[in-house]
């Protein structure tokens, strides 16, 4: 009996070439699988499969499949690695193969894009429905007392004894561009989560979507060369809202819930989308690369 799976040496040599995401060194642990965002709502996007695949050199195969086109570029997957393989880094050149060998589009390619723009836009908007919501269950008293800047960002320098680095920042805007979910400050800029809070708006921040849509990938972090981890300061906003009562528990389990329909109907609709836009027929023997 034939095997089922092919290993295609070469292949994997020219990917280890190409992309030098260490995929060789990834030994299943489930770290990326567990942290990526779109695979722990919906169970569509399992990054240590797709680096697998590569280490089997199935080249043919991974281009041709649907879940490279759920990723969000986040590299939470990456973040997280014990060995240093970046799984996001291969997404996003299976992705660039799947252009250049016809298999999709550009503008199916722009679609995508702006089916995750619309998702982010999404969040925000629940968060926004789900804060107004819970302010309508807070006593009389809370909602009567004004909101003005001048609160000390003290407490926000440290988030569990890890340093934010908050005062650090000097508003180069790094993190702004290294975020995946930086559609628009009306959804999440960790610029104005950090600058914000240093002048002394965290009580206003912690009722923006910004917190509460941040996806804690550490993006805005890794880039910023004064060290100022943006993503803890997000946390730390999260949890003054929790301790102070501006949010609840059933905010929070209200959030989880329609968070993740949010998850499942953006895979839904990439998949839809796009799928028939790939030559998933195609005989692999007989299509036509230029691989070394």
């Amino acid at each position: 009996m034939d095997a089922v799976i092919h290993p295609q040496a070469p292949d994997r040599r020219w990917i280890n070439r190409a992309v030098k995401a260490e995929i060789n060194l990834c030994f299943t642990c489930g770290s990326c699988a567990v942290e990526c965002p779109v695979n722990r709502a919906t169970n569509r996007l399992d990054p240590r499969r797709l680096v697998w695949m590569a280490n089997l050199g199935l080249m043919d195969e991974l281009i041709r499949l649907p879940d490279i086109w759920l990723c969000l570029g986040c590299r939470k997957c990456s973040h997280v690695c014990p060995m240093t393989v970046k799984p996001a880094a291969l997404i996003a050149f299976l992705r660039w193969e799947a252009l250049r060998e016809g298999l999709f589009s550009p503008e199916l390619a722009e679609e995508r894009r702006r089916l995750q723009d619309h998702l982010h836009r999404q969040r925000a908007a629940v968060v926004r429905e789900l804060l107004a919501e819970t302010a309508q269950r807070r006593a009389p008293q809370e909602l009567s007392q004004p909101r003005t800047p001048g609160a000390s960002w003290k407490p926000f320098a440290v988030f569990h004894d890890h340093e934010t680095g908050i005062s650090s920042c000097f508003a180069c805007g790094e993190c702004s561009n290294a975020c995946p979910v930086c559609v628009d400050r009306s959804v999440l800029d960790p610029l104005v989560l950090v600058r914000g809070t240093l002048l002394g708006y965290a009580r206003e921040l912690s009722l923006s979507p910004g917190p509460w849509v941040c996806l804690q990938c550490r993006s805005c972090s890794s880039a910023c060369s004064h060290r100022v981890q943006g993503h803890l300061v997000a946390l730390a906003l999260r949890e003054a809202a929790q301790k102070t009562g501006m949010v609840d528990d059933a905010f929070l389990q209200a959030w989880k819930d329609k968070e993740r329909d949010l998850w499942h109907g953006y895979a839904e609709a990439v998949v839809q989308r796009l799928e028939p836009g790939l030559n998933l027929t195609t005989n692999t023997q007989q299509t036509v690369t230029t691989r070394p």
